[in-house]
């Protein structure tokens, strides 16, 4: 690589990490976006994975770009195992092209490797150069990790406009810390079909809240069906005190929405979109677990969490799942804009990416996490 090389970074490059982060935004026909991760890059990792691993890409000693590997517990095949995420590979514009993502893979995959065989990766749809990494083999890149897509990550964006009604069917109250044994068994139901699923327990659970920062048990919200019994639960978590989705620019075809946000605007009190450069004032839908994947519930903990939101001011509720995933018919009467992601397995051990050898089943993304 001549005058560049590769080496671990930590904080003292942070903003350097975030002024390259800037530097590559997400760009639709409608909007050009960055998910930033003011003011600390690493908070967000260091809230998910134990351990993560951050090497950069330097021309001399300027930091050009970057990648993390990060472990966590997870449910592989019903049980839970390590496995790794693959993520935040950024690098900027003056220094592409010159197989920073190949030339990590000794580094991630041999002295930082801790023996987890199965990991997972997040590519945007539309964003053509990381796809051509997908199934990628060449001896002289021997550590590189075998790779195939199993799914999408649908992730809906639901825009707090127009007033909803709360279902009659279902009733929505706030949990407290009483209800903890409940959410969790609710939870771990959900999360032990799903490939990636969550681990929880009732004796960690208030040490998983206060890891979260802006995640508390006031943030849950439990439905209860027509018998009394609990149906379901989910959580809204404000994560822009270490992740915010800031708007760099609006395209000519979000110009529409834009008029008619200002009409819905003096009609229902709403607050304005971000100027460009500044931030939407989002949350994230996570945490989530409704009786027998019925869309109904999860519609009633929407509708819930949504006019709850939309009075506190906030514009934007964020909501996905594998694409696969009858849950998402809950988005059903919001008005929303997707953003879809192939959800793609990982291993070290090419005989793990058999169809049979993993259950490939709702893979679960954390989006609060990505």
């Amino acid at each position: 690589m001549g005058i560049y090389h590769i080496k671990p970074i930590e904080s003292k490059h942070n903003e350097e990490m975030l002024n390259i982060l800037r530097s590559s935004p997400i760009t639709t026909d409608n909007l050009t976006i960055c998910f930033d991760r003011q003011p600390d890059f690493f908070r967000l990792a260091n809230i998910k994975y134990h351990p993560h691993y951050y090497y950069g890409f330097f021309r001399h000693e300027a930091l050009k770009g970057f990648g993390m590997l990060g472990y966590h517990q997870a449910i592989v095949n019903g049980l839970p195992e390590t496995v790794f995420h693959l993520k935040d590979y950024y690098v900027s514009l003056d220094a592409r092209g010159l197989d920073f993502v190949r030339k990590t893979s000794e580094l991630f995959f041999k002295e930082t490797y801790n023996h987890a065989s199965i990991g997972y990766t997040i590519l945007m749809v539309g964003n053509k150069d990381p796809h051509s990494y997908i199934g990628y083999s060449n001896p002289s890149y021997p550590y590189f990790p075998f790779s195939r897509t199993i799914n999408q990550l649908d992730s809906r964006n639901i825009l707090l406009t127009f007033p909803v009604k709360l279902s009659r069917t279902f009733a929505i109250r706030k949990a407290t810390i009483k209800d903890v044994p409940a959410i969790v068994n609710m939870l771990n139901t959900e999360h032990k079909q799903r490939l990636f699923g969550n681990i929880y327990k009732e004796e960690t659970f208030e040490e998983y809240l206060a890891n979260r920062p802006g995640l508390s048990i006031d943030n849950y919200c439990l439905a209860t069906a027509p018998n009394g019994k609990l149906c379901g639960v989910c959580a809204a978590w404000d994560c822009t005190s270490f992740k915010q989705t800031r708007v760099l620019h609006y395209g000519k075809r979000f110009r529409l929405t834009r008029i008619a946000h200002r009409i819905l605007a003096m009609l229902f009190q709403l607050p304005p979109l971000p100027l460009a450069g500044m931030c939407f004032k989002d949350f994230v839908i996570t945490d989530y677990a409704v009786n027998d994947r019925d869309p109904d519930i999860m519609n009633a903990l929407l509708r819930a969490v949504y006019k709850e939101y939309k009075l506190k001011g906030y514009q934007n509720m964020i909501w996905g799942s594998s694409a696969d995933d009858p849950l998402l018919k809950a988005t059903k009467g919001f008005f929303y804009q997707r953003v879809v992601s192939d959800i793609v397995l990982i291993s070290t051990d090419k005989s793990k990416l058999d169809n049979n050898t993993i259950n490939t089943n709702l893979p679960y993304i954390d989006i609060p996490c990505l």
